[in-house]
């Protein structure tokens, strides 16, 4: 491909992003240009969550609409599909293509030739008649916004490195136009998925609640063991608040385990009567809350730091020299974790703990917030 033909693709991606195009309209509209330059018989497009690299979308259209997906098939191809990413040690994981210097990659290379040796292969991309395939990891700023997967037939023929070369240059700019998309989109939504609003006067009596705060309210009450008016933990929020703004400190955001998941409250001191709380109510972002569900689990801070990397895919060497520590300590680390989160593997692990929340959410296509993580309060 020539040099001035990908300089006008990315220029054309760029152009997209600004559109404010809802995400699955983006995809289709980038897999339109990119076809223009390499043949493409089907593109599968995942979004994901850039604290923690785990799949938040699927968008698989093509894949139906090109007759190699059915509804009968289709739980078959995603339990693959994250079996690979997350319970197996396979090749071109989105959170490895994510770390690399050139984030895509043909599954025919990195096997050698030797495409089965990926279970993935083996799993969907063989049986369903799909042996060729190029993934790309798409990164702006050291974060992945999402991946997407190309896939040719065995009459179309296998991926070239320069078409590898080219999904890599575009690995930005896609990042950056999925990163915009996202943030439109989740701008348009209103919502219970907002935070709420209390505020106490100084005898911890209610003196207002904002709209679209009773639900989160009602599930702090049903967490508690004490029937109250108030829920002990606003109530504790509250304490914390006024003893920190005392101290001149910054007071710590309180994160509280519910039916419905955890729930984050941060306190301040508004201008006005003297030891007034105001405290704001919000679901915890997933970000946030996988390391609690860590803590659950009695991991100490540095086994919950090794837990997080190993969730982003990064390897003993790798988690090593991020935390400054022997590879021999990660080894122990990862030994501890996994005893007491009765885990066998990293892959089990991030089933476990990181992505219990994430598969029923992307199953019933739930949308992202701003940041790129599931909105797991928006309306439906």
């Amino acid at each position: 491909m020539a040099q001035t033909d990908a300089q006008r693709l990315v220029r054309d991606v760029e152009r997209l992003g600004t559109l404010a195009l809802p995400y699955a309209d983006l995809h289709r509209e980038i897999t339109d240009r990119v076809r223009q330059v390499m043949p493409i018989d089907a593109a599968c497009w995942h979004g994901i969550d850039p604290s923690n690299v785990l799949l938040t979308t699927a968008d698989p259209v093509e894949l139906f609409a090109n007759g190699f997906l059915t509804r009968e098939t289709e739980s078959v191809a995603a339990g693959a599909v994250v079996a690979s990413e997350y319970q197996r040690d396979d090749v071109n994981t989105f959170a490895s293509l994510a770390g690399r210097r050139r984030p895509s990659a043909i599954l025919s290379e990195t096997t050698r030739g030797r495409p089965e040796r990926s279970a993935r292969y083996n799993d969907f991309l063989a049986p369903f008649g799909l042996p060729h395939e190029l993934r790309t990891a798409l990164v702006t700023r050291g974060r992945a916004w999402g991946g997407v997967i190309f896939h040719r037939t065995g009459t179309t023929g296998d991926f070239r490195p320069e078409d590898a070369e080219l999904m890599g240059r575009l690995s930005r700019p896609i990042a950056e136009a999925l990163r915009n998309s996202v943030r439109f989109d989740a701008a348009r939504r209103t919502g219970p998925g907002a935070p709420g609003l209390v505020v106490l006067d100084a005898a911890d009596e209610i003196e207002f609640l904002t709209p679209g705060t009773d639900e989160l309210f009602d599930l702090l009450l049903h967490a508690d063991p004490v029937a109250r008016s108030v829920p002990t933990s606003i109530l504790f929020s509250a304490a914390q608040t006024r003893a920190a703004s005392r101290a001149g400190r910054r007071p710590e955001p309180l994160h509280v385990p519910t039916a419905a998941g955890w729930v984050t409250l941060h306190g301040s001191v508004p201008s006005g009567p003297r030891d007034r709380v105001a405290v704001v109510i919000q679901a915890t972002p997933e970000d946030q809350a996988a390391p609690l569900r860590l803590e659950a689990f009695a991991l100490s801070p540095r086994e919950r730091e090794v837990a997080a990397l190993i969730a982003q895919g990064l390897e003993t060497a790798a988690i090593a020299e991020r935390l400054f520590i022997s590879p021999w300590t990660v080894q122990d680390h990862c030994k501890a974790i996994f005893e007491k989160t009765g885990t066998r593997s990293r892959g089990e692990l991030r089933a476990l703990v990181f992505f219990q929340d994430h598969l029923p959410a992307i199953v019933v296509r739930t949308p992202l917030d701003a940041g790129g993580h599931l909105d797991v309060e928006a309306p439906s």
